[in-house]
């Protein structure tokens, strides 16, 4: 007889938990033929889980939604238990998703201002949190790099909001070469 031995996060239940979660929400969105959150508008018509082998660098959940118009948006989200927004070399969660949030928006695929990227966590410290919300919003409502870049000067913002721009250039100051394109659409 053939046994297949599996992972014992797998095995013992607990490696799926906090995964399923979100998953089943836009599972649910896609059942019911209904939106989800980060695909306002949008009617979800797929859902894909562990997508890597196909070329997603934010591979845990993949939802494709269509508008009344028949336009496409896909949402790309990597799912972490707990998170702590930091550079820090041992912060292997964050940098995942800062530097699969960056190859995602190089894809010549994405859409800019249709498709979006981001994570799911369960914890993530309150402060932590609201700054990283304010800086995501910031970029998405950003007309320029300048006009992004104008709100962390000196009165623009607290010093959080400051340490999570400096975390983004941190672990991005790895990428290859150390060449992060400003905008990466054009490069």
């Amino acid at each position: 007889m053939n046994e297949m031995i599996l992972p014992p996060e797998i095995a013992g239940g607990g490696g799926f938990t906090f995964e399923d979660a979100p998953v089943a929400i836009y599972l649910g969105a896609l059942l019911g033929e209904e939106s989800a959150p980060g695909l306002k508008g949008r009617i979800v018509t797929r859902v894909s889980v562990q997508q890597a082998a196909h070329d997603e660098p934010l591979d845990d959940l993949i939802v494709d939604g269509i508008a009344p118009d028949e336009s496409l948006a896909r949402l790309s989200l990597q799912i972490k238990r707990e998170l702590t927004v930091s550079a820090a070399a041992t912060n292997s969660d964050f940098r995942e998703i800062v530097t699969g949030t960056w190859k995602t928006l190089l894809k010549s695929d994405f859409r800019e201002d249709i498709d979006r990227v981001g994570f799911v966590t369960g914890t993530l410290a309150d402060a932590s949190r609201r700054a990283l919300e304010d800086v995501c919003e910031w970029a998405r409502d950003r007309l320029t790099l300048e006009t992004f870049l104008a709100r962390f000067q000196t009165g623009g913002s607290d010093v959080s909001k400051r340490g999570v721009l400096t975390t983004f250039r941190q672990i991005l100051a790895d990428y290859p070469d150390g060449a992060v394109p400003l905008n990466p659409r054009r490069n």
